[in-house]
């Protein structure tokens, strides 16, 4: 929880609103001289009084100093309680509190345990001398190992909360550029696809317009209704590309064979979607209808082909969609559009496989998933 304005304890989530709570451990020293062992000295309470306003400054300057600023001002706070020893034994309570903070004095489990040592072994040589009651060292004794040793915990728990976060905030900074890469190589393989019917239904109707009005008036319907499937899919992309059933695949093998017979390359499709509908599900679906637009798109643009045969397939290994043109073959060098698709399908477990000449072929497969025997 962040705070605001002036604040008595750093803007640490590790720390929080604990150590006010801590501070009602400081009941006992006035507990001791109230009723374990009563008294009316005046000097006992105002010596109480004045250690308890002494000690405040250092508890909290505590949480904001480090290593052996930190364990000096564990001594500090030892040093009151020795001061306050001999007239009141309730002071073994700064005691613990001491150790506490030389616990938290360094990074590592060993330097720790030393300083909380050799705070023990300071406190035990002042106790000597000033207060060796029992009802003293021994609260004192116990307390700061235990709560010295509850101080490393809390370093050793704080650190590895920090490389917790350090690895959470490193997940999400790949996670965002995953899926700008994602968003990337969608909005590539859509857009180029849908603007390239566009520009060969546009050349199109400027031949038709004088000899064939009604036709070039289809065709500026036809533009029309490729925009706007455009528009929708890139909001598909960019929440995420999800079909299922079959029916993207339907969808997208009828936008290839109208954009296609546009281009005046003839589709022959002998196996249709329905072949791999029971076979994959939305996110393996979504790939393959990428594919398809893909390598539609290369046809269009790039093969120079007349006929374009798509075919889907599946068996008891592999199930996918192979595409074969009759073009000049594939490039020397793959473009972003199958380097895109390539690396969709992999991330699926799927393998995509480029050949040729003569023309080009494509394969996208992705392994049969195996029934368990019963």
């Amino acid at each position: 929880m962040r705070r605001r304005g002036l604040s008595l304890l750093p803007d640490d989530p590790d720390i929080g609103w604990a150590p006010y709570i801590w501070l009602v451990y400081i009941v006992i020293v006035f507990l001791v001289p109230g009723l374990w062992d009563p008294t009316d000295d005046g000097v006992v309470w105002f010596a109480s009084i004045a250690a308890t306003l002494s000690f405040l400054p250092l508890y909290f300057a505590a949480y904001w100093l480090r290593g052996w600023a930190k364990f000096g001002c564990s001594l500090a706070i030892g040093g009151v309680g020795l001061a306050l020893a001999p007239l009141n034994t309730g002071a073994s309570v700064f005691v613990v509190f001491a150790a506490y903070f030389a616990g938290m004095a360094a990074d590592r489990i060993g330097p720790a345990f030393a300083r909380i040592a050799l705070l023990g072994g300071v406190v035990g040589v002042g106790a000597l001398a000033v207060q060796p009651s029992s009802s003293f060292w021994l609260p004192a004794s116990i307390g700061g190992l235990v709560i010295g040793l509850f101080g490393v915990q809390q370093v050793q728990r704080a650190r590895t909360h920090a490389t917790l976060r350090l690895a959470r905030d490193e997940i999400d900074a790949l996670a965002r550029i995953a899926e700008r890469e994602r968003i990337a190589r969608d909005l590539h393989d859509l857009l180029g696809h849908s603007l390239s019917v566009v520009a060969l239904k546009a050349e199109l109707v400027e031949r038709l317009l004088e000899r064939d009005p009604a036709r070039a008036a289809r065709e500026i319907a036809d533009v029309r209704a490729v925009a706007r499937e455009a528009l929708a899919e890139v909001r598909t992309a960019v929440r995420g590309y999800r079909v299922g059933s079959g029916a993207g695949l339907e969808q997208e093998l009828a936008g290839a064979r109208r954009a296609l017979a546009a281009a005046e390359v003839e589709l022959r499709c002998d196996v249709g979607p329905e072949r791999v509908g029971p076979h994959v599900g939305a996110a393996q679906e979504g790939v393959l209808a990428l594919a398809l637009r893909e390598a539609t798109t290369n046809v269009i643009r790039h093969a120079r082909a007349k006929t374009c045969d798509v075919a889907f397939f599946a068996d008891d290994e592999e199930h996918g969609l192979e595409i074969r043109d009759d073009g000049r073959g594939p490039a020397a060098r793959p473009g972003h559009g199958l380097d895109g698709m390539r690396k969709r399908v992999e991330s699926l477990g799927g393998r995509v496989a480029v050949s040729g000449p003569p023309g080009t072929r494509i394969r996208v497969s992705f392994p049969a998933v195996k029934e368990a025997p019963p």
